[in-house]
């Protein structure tokens, strides 16, 4: 007889005669240990197992009355006896499974079947050659000394529980089922029993631990006409594996018995068991001359398989334990019998469990956060307090606010006055460190600091220094000049001998050493009570020849008018300084064109160099963000050159508006006792001098604050008659303001968005001058355009400016449409809202500077999101843009947000107009492009009309980088997963096609449920795989 031999790493063997066949070791009782002994037996052991469990289930099967055998049937599994094992019946009616195409009710049905092949008893038919080939098996089994490891690789867990239930009913005849699914008394079973029972629980922990891990299918080698099927044993086999795991606990609590029972057990071997022959029906079974195993052996085996279950389980604690224990088991042992353990295995479980339980103790001792902490220490009379505020000057979980209340609180309670001194030194650090300006309350604690107070300032200085990104370590070092101006000697001896000198070039060193040894202080300590402390904000020019010892260096720092205004006047009466040199003090101090240029026209005094000093400080103050200050500073200089030249002061006064506008620009909000009316009506002032024509018009920069500042409130009327202005950012306001005022009618909007785009085309247009070389030949030349409203640079500038969600889109609008226009390629447009309302065609694609294009859609559109974070339409355009750029992972996050964005994380169907076909159709190249095939798969079916050329390729492609199988739960169209079903089966990968079979079997899936049923189903499906989606690129 001929067998289909394994298949080999070069390809299928040859078809060949083996050189027993499994007949002959029932007729000769010495065979098989004959052939067992050989160096590679063919077949191998297990090999035999699997062809004798077999033989003897065909015998079964065709012996059963009234069941029709018919060629190439899967054979079922039945026990022996009057106690069948559910999991081991025959499978009834079995037809050959259908490779190419299964629709969905017969992949339905085939389910149903071995669901009931494998729980319906069937009555057995045993005679003695069924039982011959069981004991055949056994004696198999023990000449591998029952080796768990080898037969599990070899033999089909389904044929596995028959090999282990057979071995117990033999051992246990009445109790079988008892043994399998409930806890045993070891003291009541005899030695071969207990082995069984170990054996058994055994094998079920192993069997669910390796189900864990993807492994190829076991090969079974039928003998019988027809080939065997595959799929329906391995189908088996999973439901065997899913009782497993249900009866776990059982299994468990069994093996922790045998483990502390402490007996000798019997292990049976070959020569234990023997045939049924002529003249003995049944077999029969010599249990004493079994190996005796020694309990530290047994110990060892059961201690090892507990801890892989316990790993399996994430109980690293138990599972170390175990794995210990087996340790010190295994050294006591000299040539274990039973005990089959891979030391290399071990030490890999013992050292991952260790590193498991260590982190998970260090997790369970660690505080939740910052925030709870404080909130102990603060139940505890704040002991440790400062502690956590050090630690959170490095983590910054605390908020400022947090820390502020805290401080006030302890500035209210007397007895923790030296508590306070520290949270609020921490505090100040905290701000230096995040970059803020503020009033510095330094000078007062310096002022009678002992040497605990020093000591702790350069405690909390060294761990911020040494946890500080370069920008806070810039600010910290700035911060340390402070203090060791306003410190004594002793603050800059102690500073000298702390870690804090590593921070510091040896020229910055040298001058530390200069201040020590100086003795200079001021005299006035009032001049320091309101001083501004200067972390990274304030101007700074710090170097190695910088001290406060000298007036002009106190300059620098100082941002008191008075303080400033008595500076000045120093230096100019009595060092003999010039105006202009007092000015030239500070490269940081710049100053509007227009006021700079009338000052210097102005005689030299030391007004002049004051107004100077205070405008420059006011312009960088509005750089960072310091616009109260700013406002101070500007309104004195005002004072101080309203007698001087009135042109002067009213550019001041509109830098001032400038200041408010800066102000309401970050955040929407106004200076001391001001209101929006207050604002509008200084703008409009504003406006009105350059609308008259007036001598005397403000700078292009305060235009363009005040043309944006009208079109973010919506002041659309005002800004619609401000027609013949000579202020190009005025005219392209009112443009915006003549288009916007007629939307959403596309029909009203389609004459002011020519104007527009007419507006904007010129601003990215190039001249092209022609001029005839010395050969004779004509030469292109590329010149910018003159003619537009706005120069490119102030246009790019203007659209930072812009504010209202309608203005931005419209822009977004106009600029991508010119894009798609410029670049004419169907396949990476771009997406945004009313490009229904602008041009079609331009009269010269060249003439438009493609770059200068693409630099101001990225500008506009990141700022645009920027503002307006949660706008779809503005992340969809921006996904675009990534997507023509050939950014397809950065592409997906915005596709991904946009849908988000628009609906409540996918908790609602996506509009139409954020998710459409085109839109889905660039996800899918992102994905395929990414090698994200199942996605692009997936995503087939959300196109109007399903892409299944595009699916089934996608699903052909072996090299994968996405979840795979873990998306077929996402999959609604019945076409698709039953290609999955017959694509795996092909390849023979029975845990995918396992998935697609469980995906396919869901009954909201079923054609014939009611539409709603099946649009939720859709629905949840597609809820269920965008938020997978977004999970993975956002």
């Amino acid at each position: 007889m001929t067998e289909f031999l394994p298949r080999t790493p070069m390809g299928p063997g040859p078809v060949t005669v083996p050189s027993v066949s499994w007949f002959e070791f029932i007729l000769n009782d010495q065979l098989l240990e004959q052939h067992l002994s050989q160096e590679n037996p063919d077949p191998s052991p297990t090999q035999l197992i699997v062809q004798f469990l077999q033989q003897a289930e065909a015998e079964i099967t065709n012996n059963l009355n009234g069941n029709q055998i018919k060629e190439g049937n899967t054979l079922g599994l039945v026990t022996p006896n009057s106690s069948p094992v559910p999991l081991q019946q025959p499978v009834e009616n079995g037809e050959p499974m259908e490779e190419d195409r299964k629709p969905e009710s017969e992949a339905k049905i085939e389910e149903d079947k071995v669901a009931s092949s494998i729980t319906t008893p069937i009555p057995p038919q045993e005679n003695r050659k069924v039982r011959a080939l069981r004991i055949l098996a056994l004696k198999v089994a023990a000449y591998l000394k029952w080796d768990l490891v080898t037969l599990i690789r070899g033999v089909p867990a389904s044929l596995m529980q028959t090999l282990l239930v057979e071995l117990l009913r033999i051992t246990i005849p009445a109790g079988v089922e008892a043994a399998k699914y409930s806890v045993v008394d070891l003291d009541s079973v005899s030695d071969e029993a207990a082995f069984a029972i170990q054996l058994y629980h055994r094998w079920c922990l192993l069997a669910i631990v390796r189900d864990s891990f993807p492994i190829r299918p076991i090969k079974t080698f039928m003998q019988m006409p027809g080939p065997a099927d595959v799929l329906m044993t391995s189908m088996q086999s999973e439901v065997v594996i899913k009782t497993l795991r249900e009866k776990s606990a059982i299994s468990v609590e069994n093996l922790q018995r045998c483990l502390n029972c402490g007996r000798m057990i019997h292990m049976p071997n070959f020569a234990s068991m023997t045939l049924p022959s002529e003249d003995h029906a049944d077999p029969e079974f010599k249990w004493n001359q079994g190996d005796s195993i020694h309990p530290k052996e047994f110990v060892c085996q059961l201690s090892y398989d507990l801890g892989t279950f316990y790993f399996y389980q994430e109980a690293y604690t138990q599972a170390l334990e175990m794995f210990q224990k087996t340790k010190e088991a295994l050294t006591q042992l000299n040539v274990p019998l039973y005990c089959k353990i891979d030391e290399g295995r071990l030490n890999g479980y013992s050292v991952a469990s260790s590193t498991f339980v260590g982190n998970n103790e260090s997790l369970s001792t660690q505080a939740a956060s910052l925030y709870e902490r404080a909130e102990e220490c603060k139940r505890n009379d704040y002991k440790g307090f400062i502690d956590i505020l050090v630690e959170d000057n490095l983590k910054q979980e605390l908020s400022s606010s947090y820390r502020s209340d805290i401080e006030d609180e302890l500035a209210s309670r007397e007895e923790l006055t030296h508590l306070f001194i520290q949270v609020s030194i921490c505090n100040v650090v905290r701000g230096v460190m995040e970059g803020k300006a503020f009033v510095s309350v330094i000078a007062d604690v310096l002022e009678d600091a002992d040497t605990t107070i020093m000591k702790f300032i350069l405690r909390v200085l060294t761990v911020a220094l040494s946890g500080a990104s370069y920008a806070q370590k810039t600010n910290l070092k700035y911060f340390i000049w402070h203090v060791t101006e306003l410190a004594s000697k002793k603050f800059i001896f102690m500073l000298l001998q702390s870690e804090l000198m590593k921070y510091f070039t040896p020229e910055e060193v040298i001058e530390l050493r200069e201040l020590e040894n100086e003795h200079i202080r001021s005299r006035n300590r009032s001049m320091y009570d309101d001083m501004t402390t200067v972390a990274s904000s304030y101007p700074s020019s710090r170097d190695s020849s910088i001290s406060m010892a000298n007036l002009e260096h106190q300059l620098m720092y100082m941002y008191d008018p008075d303080i400033i205004h008595h500076l000045v006047f120093e230096l100019i009466s009595r060092q003999g300084k010039s105006p202009s040199q007092v000015m030239s003090l500070n490269e940081k101090w710049k100053v509007p064109f227009e006021i700079l240029d009338i000052l210097r026209k102005l005689p030299p005094s030391p007004e002049q160099a004051y107004a100077f000093i205070l405008v420059g400080k006011a312009c960088h103050c509005m750089e960072v963000k310091i616009f109260e200050r700013a406002r101070q500073l500007l309104g004195i200089a005002d004072n101080v050159v309203a007698d001087m030249s009135y042109m002067l002061s009213k550019h001041i006064r509109w830098q001032i508006l400038l200041a408010d506008h800066l102000q309401y620009l970050m955040n929407e909000s106004f200076g001391e006792n001001a209101t929006l009316q207050d604002l509008i009506k200084k703008t409009k002032t504003c406006i009105t001098t350059v609308r008259l024509g007036q001598d005397i018009q403000p700078s292009p920069d305060i235009l363009e604050h005040c043309a944006a500042f009208l079109l973010n409130i919506r002041d659309w009327d005002y800004l619609f008659n401000m027609e013949n202005t000579d202020s190009g950012h005025i005219e392209l306001c009112r443009l915006l303001s003549c288009l916007c005022k007629e939307l959403p009618s596309v029909k009203n909007a389609r004459k002011p968005a020519r104007d527009l785009w007419e507006a904007v085309v010129v601003i990215f247009s190039s001249n092209v001058q022609h001029k005839r070389l010395n050969s004779g030949r004509e030469s292109a030349m590329y010149r910018d355009s003159q003619q537009g409203i706005l120069s490119r640079d102030y246009f790019s500038q203007f659209l930072k400016k812009i504010k209202d969600p309608l203005a931005t889109s419209v822009l977004v609008s106009c600029l991508t449409k010119l894009y798609n226009i410029i670049k004419d390629d169907i396949t990476v447009e771009i997406s945004s809202e009313y490009l229904s309302i602008w041009p079609t065609v331009l009269p010269n694609n060249n003439a438009v500077q493609v770059g200068a294009l693409e630099e101001a859609v990225t500008i506009l559109i990141q700022h645009a999101i920027q503002v307006h974070p949660t706008y779809a339409s503005l992340l969809r355009t921006q996904a675009d843009i990534y997507y023509a750029h050939g950014q397809y992972s950065a592409a997906m996050k915005f596709y991904m947000e946009a849908g988000a964005v628009a609906s409540d994380f996918f908790a609602n169907a996506v509009p139409k107009g954020i998710y459409d076909d085109q839109m889905f159709r660039k996800m899918m190249k992102c994905c395929s492009y990414l090698q994200c095939h199942t996605q692009v798969a997936v995503l087939c079916q959300f196109l109007d009309e399903i892409d299944y050329t595009t699916a089934f390729k996608a699903l052909q492609e072996k090299t994968v980088y996405d979840a795979m199988d873990s998306y077929y739960v996402c999959i609604w169209d019945i076409s698709i997963l039953e290609y999955l079903v017959h694509l795996h089966s092909r390849r023979g990968e029975m845990d995918k096609r396992q998935a697609a079979m469980r995906a396919l079997a869901q009954l909201d899936l079923n054609s014939n449920n009611p539409e709603d049923i099946i649009q939720r189903s859709v629905q949840i499906r597609k809820r269920k795989f965008l938020r997978a989606l977004a999970k993975q690129y956002m």
